[in-house]
C-alpha cells in the first residue's frame, strides 16, 4: 500500500473512529452545547426529567425557566460534575442532591423526594441523574402517588428512556404498595 492510500485509510479511520466516541459519550463530555439535557422529557406543567445536563446548561437553568434541580445520582457518579451544586445556585435556582443508590433505592429516599416536590408546589422543576432512570421512575411514583395522574399515562415517560431492571421494579412496587396503589410495571 502506498503512502498516500495509507494516509486516507488513517485519516478515515480517525474520523470514524471519532464519530463512535463522540457518538457514544455522555453530553456533558461535549462541551460547548446549548441542546437540551439528553433524555428531556417533559413529565407535567412544572416537572422534566432528565440524564446528567453538561456544565454550561446547569449555569442556564434559570434562563431555561426552573426554579428547582433535584439531582438524584449519587456524587462522583460516572458523568457527575464535580461542582454541580455550585454552578446552579449560582445561578439562583436551589439546588437538592438525593443520592440514590442505583442498586439500592429506599423508600426512604422517595419520602424525601416526595417532601421536596411537594414544597415546591408553585416552583418548575427539572428532575435529572446520569441517563434518566432513576428520575424518570421518581418522577412516575410521585406523579401516580401525590398528583394522582393516570399511571398508564405516566409510566410511558418512564419506558421511553429505559425498561427498568428487576431490583428497580421491586422498588417501585414498594413504594406504590405502601400507598396502597396496584400497577403492573411491566
Amino acid at each position: 500500500m502506498n503512502f498516500t492510500l495509507k494516509l486516507i485509510f488513517t485519516l478515515f479511520a480517525g474520523i470514524a473512529l471519532g464519530a463512535l466516541l463522540y457518538a457514544y459519550s455522555p453530553e456533558l463530555i461535549r462541551t460547548a452545547t446549548t441542546d437540551s439535557p439528553p433524555n428531556l422529557i417533559l413529565v407535567s406543567e412544572r416537572i422534566d426529567t432528565s440524564g446528567q445536563p453538561s456544565a454550561q446548561q446547569l449555569t442556564g437553568m434559570k434562563q431555561s425557566g426552573y426554579d428547582l434541580v433535584i439531582n438524584l445520582a449519587p456524587p462522583g457518579s460516572p458523568g457527575s460534575i464535580d461542582n454541580e451544586g455550585s454552578l446552579v445556585t449560582g445561578s439562583g435556582v436551589t439546588y437538592v442532591n438525593i443520592p440514590i443508590d442505583w442498586n439500592n433505592p429506599q423508600l426512604s429516599d422517595f419520602k424525601l423526594f416526595s417532601a421536596i416536590l411537594n414544597n415546591s408546589a408553585h416552583r418548575q422543576i427539572l428532575v435529572h441523574c446520569q441517563v434518566n432512570r432513576r428520575a424518570s421512575l421518581f418522577s412516575f411514583l410521585y406523579r401516580v402517588i401525590h398528583e394522582k395522574a393516570d399511571a398508564d399515562q405516566a409510566y410511558e415517560n418512564v419506558t421511553s428512556i429505559w425498561s427498568p431492571d428487576p431490583h428497580w421494579i421491586d422498588f417501585a412496587n414498594e413504594v406504590m404498595s405502601a400507598h396502597q396503589i396496584q400497577f403492573d410495571l411491566m
